[in-house]
């Protein structure tokens, strides 16, 4: 797919052309033609580049009126853009052969907060928005990898400032991604079995993160520190129930082992429900006390009567005299004190009737309860007290260690499952000789010195070396455009559906050797490279025609015109 058409339009009555920018085959120049050149960047050349990358996904829209690196933003347009509701589109199609072309697209957005994306006039979210691109410029209907992980190997536009990224051209992206987008673009194994590579390499990764984070939740290293804990654990209950076995007739105990077992249970219940309604009783108390403490407190009439004043200013009429406000205020508290002295009276006949109850178990239970030896009760109750926290522990520590095991075991069986199939994949070497064989050549061309591309075997999935050493004359971002070159001749002798374009954001830092030697490469191939340019960098270049500048642009004509 080609690019073959940039259009700004204002859409807040009808639409209103601003700007139409055609793109040509070959080479196509965005020029800065400002009086201050070297400053470069102040007549807006790579907006249209950053409006190309909006076009194509790009999710901030904000980077047209707001520099990142100054943190200031242009206040004029911003407001031109959004009072305007300006809206972008580009067109982009198949050939630029109108007979050979049987399929063209209109990816239409708009740059004000809040604006929809369309694609041919139909407006769709975000998500549809990359996936009808992954279809459209890849043929990618799995949507793996992502259009916008692809996408930026073609369009090197960074929306915040300058872009010099290379191999490693997404932000914040791990190793097993690039490894999947790379086998992807130069078709290296089954894109099936990549997606699926992937995806387990992810899952392995999530699960030791959740391992991590279990770990750190649980405090604790190592998973030996837990199962020693374990260890001591067990030990020290048994020594518990050594210690209560001694202070028990062992014999008898065991005979009613279950009984004493519920009338435990019994016991504590009464005691848990007693304790409950002291300390409601505690808070009853309390608030009579505060209550009664109010009532001899009482308010001062003063207050009360600037308050009615300020009321039956702010109202007008009240259909209360002051004597009614001081009348309700009174019985307000008292209502107070006989609604909690009532829950006061409910609450003692309960603790009167629970304590009853619970002297009347133990009185039933006596023989039972005394089998543990006499003035040893307090002693046993300790023992049984440090014995429930230890079992509690133990449980505790336990359930850790067979969730920890849970989740390594979920790994191996991922990482086993990852081995099988990585080993059982075939990996395809004859697209990167191909690669480098037009590497090579376009970076001796641009940079004075042959390249190539090679094969990590871990990490990062490719490396880039020396194929001969030589006296280098070019820059970074030659040696890119010659990789993106190789990459367009590559996907050619692949016969894979690519975008058949590029777009670089300037080139200031290029000799003119090497800016020659782009220029006839891309004369050379069918694809189309975009790119900005101050207007001195390419003035008396005879290979450039008049129909490679696209768009000139000064102090006096921006790319919104205002």
């Amino acid at each position: 797919m080609f690019l073959k058409r940039l259009t700004i339009k204002e859409t807040i009555h009808a639409q209103e052309i601003i700007r139409q920018i055609p793109f040509t085959m070959g080479m196509n120049f965005i020029v800065d033609a400002g009086k201050d050149q070297e400053k470069g960047n102040s007549v807006g050349k790579t907006t249209i580049l950053k409006l190309i990358d909006i076009c194509l996904g790009a999710k901030d829209r904000k980077f047209i009126y707001y520099d990142d690196e100054t943190k200031q933003t242009n206040e004029r347009l911003k407001n031109y853009i959004i009072d305007n509701k300006v809206n972008v589109d580009l067109m982009v199609v198949e050939s630029f052969n109108e007979e050979d072309s049987n399929e063209q697209h209109i990816l239409s957005v708009d740059l004000y907060p809040r604006g929809k994306r369309y694609i041919n006039g139909i407006e769709v979210n975000q998500n549809e928005y990359w996936k009808q691109l992954n279809e459209i410029f890849f043929s990618n209907f799995a949507n793996y990898p992502t259009f916008r992980q692809l996408i930026n190997m073609f369009v090197r536009i960074d929306q915040r400032a300058d872009n010099n990224k290379f191999l490693k051209f997404l932000e914040r992206t791990n190793d097993a991604t690039y490894e999947n987008i790379y086998s992807y673009l130069f078709e290296m194994q089954d894109q099936v079995v990549s997606n699926h590579i992937l995806e387990l390499r992810r899952e392995i990764a999530e699960k030791n993160k959740e391992i991590k984070n279990f770990m750190s939740i649980n405090n604790f290293k190592s998973i030996d520190s837990v199962n020693q804990k374990v260890i001591l654990l067990e030990s020290t209950i048994d020594d518990l129930n050594n210690q209560m076995n001694i202070l028990v007739n062992s014999r008898k105990f065991k005979e009613n082992e279950e009984k004493i077992s519920e009338i435990k249970i019994k016991y504590a219940d009464y005691n848990d429900r007693i304790d409950e309604l002291l300390f409601k009783r505690k808070r009853i108390t309390d608030i009579l006390t505060d209550a009664k403490q109010e009532i001899k407190n009482t308010i001062d009439k003063e207050v009360l009567r600037n308050l009615y004043n300020e009321t039956l200013e702010a109202m007008g009429e009240l259909h209360k005299e002051f004597e009614d406000l001081v009348k309700f205020n009174d019985e307000l508290m008292n209502n107070k004190i006989r609604y909690f002295n009532s829950q006061l009276e409910k609450i003692e006949e309960k603790i009167v009737s629970l304590e009853e109850n619970k002297n009347r178990l133990f009185e039933k239970h006596k023989n039972v309860i005394m089998l543990i030896e006499e003035n040893k009760i307090d002693e046993y109750t300790s023992l049984q007290n440090k014995l429930a926290e230890y079992n509690e522990e133990l449980g505790s520590n336990k359930n850790i260690r067979s969730i920890y095991y849970h989740l390594e075991s979920r790994v191996a069986e991922l990482d086993e499952e990852l081995e099988k199939i990585e080993d059982g994949a075939a990996v395809k070497e004859d697209s990167l000789s191909i690669f480098n064989k037009y590497f090579s050549q376009y970076s001796e061309k641009t940079n004075g010195e042959p390249f190539m591309l090679y094969n990590t075997e871990k990490g990062f999935p490719f490396g880039i070396d020396h194929v001969k050493r030589g006296l280098s004359t070019g820059t970074r971002k030659s040696i890119i455009a010659a990789f993106d070159l190789a990459y367009q001749q590559l996907a050619k002798d692949l016969g894979k559906k690519v975008p058949n374009f590029i777009v670089h954001d300037v080139i200031e830092t290029i000799d003119q050797v090497a800016l020659k030697a782009i220029i006839n490469i891309v004369n050379s191939i069918e694809c189309q490279y975009i790119v900005a340019v101050l207007k001195e960098k390419i003035q008396d270049n005879d290979l450039i025609q008049e129909s490679n500048i696209v768009v000139t642009l000064s102090e006096n004509d921006r790319p919104f015109r205002n």
